[in-house]
């Protein structure tokens, strides 16, 4: 390995009593006194639109918004206020069970009310109390991600509702607009522009020229587009922040190295790769969003060594998934999945690999490739199992009863289905040897990825909700079907197949870290 980089987050972690440098507001000598009176004005500003939003009848989105912009503007305030990370902490846990608590017993409407179910007020402090823990030593990363929390999703959601005609697209169960999307992408690069230069003006350094300014402002708008569209649920106050300050340093890391071009030809691939993928039915928009954002980490992180293991399990998976269509056909009807693999997959399939290379961007090191590829075996494993596994002429039993189930069953296995895992294991075994050359490695990953894909079963098989029609009285592992709410008969009830690939790939992670010790 050539054991590229970066940052050290836990000196980041270490260094949190430090100021972050920026000019000083001294309200009180005492920043107790001064976290009393900032928590007591956002209580206010809360019940001031509590009472604008009675008062003047203001829509429900109409009154989140405001609130989200106030308390936004807040948090941007409160940089200039404390010298160390400590009283943000606090007010950040606090409002994560105000805003909890308001939630659940559904007070508060201005804050937290629309048209959809949304946890996006306790997502917003939760984003907070990561960006004050990590970056509180990084200003630049503070007031960019803050501002675009603030005011760029706001302004995507206002021209996006304003189009009479919209260009719409689902992604997850959340319908977005592409005009409110260009809205995204046009106020980030305004607002990153703006809080890059404020900044440097802010600490004395000089403005960033604009060979680096400009692919710097371009690629964490788009970033944070992205993140916005993949979001559902209010998920992007959590969502949007993370990935810009995650993309902050990404960049800093390949200007240090010289590989900005490389990077940018790189987006521009990912996208035309992705977007192919649309186009022979692999991935949905959505999937192709999601696999976008994967792909430019896990490369823009780790390079090659992260990308060729990444690339094969989803070339070669997407193959398979063509495979016997025919015989595939039902499998949407019955278990919700097709052959086109959508943006729950890819996070379900990609999520845990793309975190391990977000973690090995601040601490890289030889366990956690291993870790990484690991994660990559077990959902090779899984997938190939159960798409060789349509091939078999038997039908597959349960893993805990040994009775026979509806071939795609989760929970089920077969001789046909476990040669698949045992290949696709091995798949990624064999192309961690090109890196790492230790056959003792390639072992431990192969076995690893093998030993997630029995417990896949094992979980398929206990706690992965299946449902009864009660029209057609037909099984199946989908809580709506003709139309109807099904009848749950074994399992938990949320917990899906998505939430079972999630657990697998964990679980190969979770068993090369345990066999390293």
């Amino acid at each position: 390995m050539s054991g590229k980089r970066r940052f050290c987050f836990w000196n980041k972690i270490e260094s949190v009593t430090f100021s972050p440098m920026l000019p000083r507001l001294q309200l009180f000598q005492n920043e107790w006194v001064t976290f009393a009176a900032f928590f007591g004005m956002i209580l206010i500003l809360i019940a001031l639109s509590e009472i604008l939003r009675s008062r003047l009848r203001w829509t429900t989105e109409s009154s989140r918004k405001f609130v989200h912009i106030l308390v936004g503007i807040c948090l941007l305030f409160s940089l200039f206020l404390f010298q160390s990370n400590t009283q943000p902490i606090i007010l950040a846990i606090i409002f994560i069970f105000i805003n909890g608590a308001a939630l659940k017993m559904d007070r508060f409407a201005a804050m937290h009310a629309t048209r959809r179910k949304s946890f996006g007020t306790v997502y917003f402090p939760v984003a907070y109390l990561i960006l004050v823990l990590g970056w509180w030593d990084n200003p630049t990363a503070l007031v960019v991600a803050l501002l675009l929390l603030t005011f760029a999703d706001t302004v995507a959601t206002v021209v996006g509702e304003s189009v009479h005609t919209p260009d719409k697209y689902v992604v997850w169960q959340d319908t977005k607009s592409v005009q409110g999307s260009i809205a995204m992408f046009l106020m980030s690069i305004a607002l990153i522009s703006g809080g890059i230069i404020f900044v440097s003006q802010c600490l004395g350094d000089p403005i960033p020229a604009p060979k680096f300014l400009i692919p710097k402002v371009l690629f964490i708008a788009f970033l944070a587009t992205a993140a916005e569209a993949a979001s559902s649920r209010g998920s992007d106050n959590l969502s949007v922040p993370f990935i810009t300050v995650i993309g902050l340093d990404l960049f800093d890391s390949m200007a240090a190295s010289n590989e900005i071009s490389l990077l940018l030809v790189w987006i521009v691939a990912t996208l035309i790769m992705s977007f192919t993928a649309t186009y022979f039915k692999s991935l949905t928009n959505g999937g192709a969003l999601g696999a976008t954002v994967i792909g430019i980490f896990v490369f823009g992180i780790g390079g090659l060594e992260f990308l060729i293991p990444m690339s094969a399990f989803f070339i070669l998976s997407s193959i398979l998934s063509r495979l016997g269509k025919k015989r595939k056909i039902d499998r949407k009807h019955h278990f919700g999945k097709g052959a086109q693999r959508d943006i729950v997959q890819v996070f379900a399939n990609g999520g845990i690999p793309m975190l391990l290379a977000i973690w090995y961007l601040y601490a890289p090191s030889q366990e956690l490739y291993i870790i990484y590829l690991a994660s990559l075996a077990a959902a090779t494993a899984d997938t190939w199992g159960t798409e060789i596994g349509f091939f078999s002429r038997k039908l597959p039993r349960s893993f805990t009863t040994f009775k026979q189930i509806p071939t795609g069953s989760s929970g089920g296995i077969s001789i046909v289905g476990t040669l698949g895992s045992i290949l696709g294991a091995a798949a990624i075994g064999g192309i961690s040897y090109l890196f790492l050359e230790d056959l003792q490695l390639m072992i431990l990953i192969t076995s690893a990825g093998l030993a997630a894909s029995l417990v896949d079963s094992l979980l398929g098989a206990t706690v992965q909700a299946n449902f009864e029609c009660t029209e057609c009285h037909e099984l199946t592992e989908l809580d709506r079907h003709c139309d109807l709410r099904a009848n749950k008969v074994r399992g938990i009830r949320g917990f899906t197949n998505d939430t079972v690939n999630l657990l697998c790939t964990l679980s190969g992670a979770v068993m090369a870290l345990a066999a390293m010790g």
